[in-house]
């Protein structure tokens, strides 16, 4: 079976029966130089010792990135002092949202707010690897900066509609995709604040997160009509991946042995569309950029493989071409020490720092 890399450098997405026949006739094509190709094995891994297990692993993980477990949306932010109110969004392909509208009276200065993989507009009280996450501070942090708020909870998680299964909310049927699919979330949200009576004449920042920074990208890039320049004025982007990379570092790290490029096609094959590699897509991005990223995390650089790697959002970071405000480092060594150098440290870490981000948006709103 042809696994074809410029089908995944198109940007990650569904592509149109045309796109893959061209591809296919291309296949050639070098892989790009930030992939990962190759990860040591341990001595005894997993799928080495028993590898008929290959096809089942593949299943699990593909079930935890399409059909991630629902998390509850624990608290409102009513518990940190603050109004809102429960709005509908309805994504460009009908799925419905559910989502928080929080208005700073007097303010025309709005932050569009999303959320990672394994969490909601909340948080997430789960978490990952130990470290629970909640977003309800920094809207505070941000209500008191001067900003309204608009966040949701992308398709299949938290209470909004989509999943399948066990998983499934709503009458319509449709997977998560790790930010491959939820550009259309994005997507309506764009057009519900254009069609709303305040909303409309906003300024807007981006407040992205990890899968929600992909489908950010993607947005920028399949539906770049709906991004209105007089409005929309920045976007911060806290830890974007390469899927790609980050799955085989996953595998590498669980299993023993690097199995993304199965895992790659095998979601292809069922699902339409590979993992989101935002690197093609960021060309398409019109407006400043700031981004952070914990900078030992072992999911987005190989500091288990190697001295001194470049971490994947250096490469993201370098392939932006528009004004840059540089990289917030996050991790218990740095200039602020925060956390244990854990993946969702950064979605808790603005809670207590959120200078950057603030400066950040203050400068590009006012």
């Amino acid at each position: 079976k042809t696994h074809n890399w410029r089908i995944r450098k198109m940007g990650c997405c569904c592509v149109s029966n045309s796109e893959i026949r061209d591809a296919l006739l291309n296949d050639s094509e070098m892989r790009p130089s930030y992939e990962i190709r190759n990860l040591p094995s341990k001595n005894a891994s997993i799928l080495g010792c028993c590898p008929c297990m290959k096809g089942t692993m593949i299943n699990m993980i593909l079930s935890a990135r399409t059909q991630p477990e629902r998390q509850p949306v624990a608290d409102t932010p009513q518990s940190v002092g603050l109004e809102y109110e429960d709005v509908d969004i309805e994504s460009m392909d009908g799925i419905r949202l559910s989502a928080w509208l929080i208005r700073k009276p007097g303010s025309d200065k709005l932050v569009i707010f999303n959320h990672p993989l394994l969490c909601n507009r909340y948080g997430s009280q789960k978490g990952f690897e130990g470290v629970s996450v909640c977003f309800l501070p920094m809207y505070k942090i941000l209500f008191d900066a001067g900003y309204s708020i608009l966040t949701y909870d992308q398709r299949a998680q938290g209470d909004s509609d989509g999943g399948s299964g066990k998983t499934l909310k709503g009458a319509k049927e449709c997977v998560a995709g790790v930010g491959a699919v939820e550009w259309q979330d994005f997507g309506g949200v764009l057009k519900y604040v254009q069609q709303h009576p305040v909303l409309k004449d906003h300024k807007i920042a981006i407040y992205s997160q990890c899968m929600g920074a992909s489908a950010v990208f993607s947005a920028w890039t399949k539906c770049p009509e709906l991004f209105d320049l007089e409005r929309i004025k920045c976007q911060f982007a806290n830890q974007p991946v390469i899927s790609y990379n980050m799955v085989a570092r996953i595998t590498q790290k669980n299993l023993g042995v690097d199995i993304s490029r199965e895992i790659d096609d095998a979601m292809f094959e069922r699902f339409g569309f590979y993992g989101v590699d935002p690197i093609p897509m960021i060309k398409n991005v019109k407006v400043p950029m700031l981004f952070a990223q914990v900078r030992r995390d072992y999911y987005t650089n190989s500091v288990l493989y190697e001295d001194n790697p470049t971490p994947d959002i250096q490469h993201i970071y370098d392939a932006c071409p528009t004004e840059k405000e540089g990289i917030v480092w996050i991790g218990k060594n740095e200039e602020n020490s925060f956390g244990d150098d854990m993946r969702f440290d950064a979605y808790n870490y603005f809670n207590k720092y959120p200078e950057k981000v603030l400066e950040f948006f203050n400068k590009h709103m006012e």
